[in-house]
């Protein structure tokens, strides 16, 4: 029975690695959410950052933009000619997309260098890929309402995790450095 099972230990190795890695690193994280921030970086640190981000490029790009934190409710609500036009709650800052992410780098980590310089710059485009999504939300929230819910249920999660998935597919197939001879 066991030798039957032989060919599928390094499935099985990645499963466990990549499920306990995916479940500390979450607990990590919850524990992060759990502590009081105050006022100053509502509702949490990342995610009072990249609301502020949010907030500086949809004005960069001619939006009168402003947000505030909302009361009662753990979210950045983010303005534009003091009309609402969304909330950035916790789960708008990718930092999950990221967990899993890096979990999955991790779980199939060999040349530690490599694996955190990949995890920098995967977290990175993530993180980009994602405020870039909150700035285009904040355009169609404003002038193309009839597109916000298929942009923010369906185009955007389908962008965030379809660049999760190549970079991934990148980890997974690395293009190998040819050695060039020289004469």
């Amino acid at each position: 029975m066991l030798s039957s099972l032989r060919p599928y230990i390094p499935v099985f190795k990645f499963v466990a690695v990549f499920g306990g890695l995916y479940i500390g690193l979450s607990i990590i994280y919850y524990f992060y959410l759990s502590f009081d921030y105050g006022s100053y970086h509502y509702p949490d640190p990342i995610t009072s950052q990249i609301s502020f981000q949010t907030q500086e490029l949809l004005s960069l790009i001619g939006y009168n933009a402003q947000t505030m934190n909302s009361a009662g409710h753990p979210s950045v609500a983010v303005y534009s000619n003091e009309q609402l036009l969304f909330r950035i709650i916790e789960g708008c800052n990718a930092v999950s997309v990221m967990i899993l992410f890096c979990a999955f780098i991790l779980a199939f980590a060999k040349a530690w260098k490599k694996t955190i310089l990949f995890l920098l710059i995967g977290v990175g485009i993530i993180y980009v890929i994602n405020l870039t999504r909150l700035v285009l939300l904040g355009v169609i929230y404003a002038d193309y309402p009839a597109y916000t819910h298929v942009s923010h249920e369906i185009i955007f999660p389908a962008i965030i995790y379809g660049t999760t998935v190549l970079l991934w597919l990148y980890w997974l197939k690395k293009p190998k450095s040819k050695h060039v001879p020289t004469i």
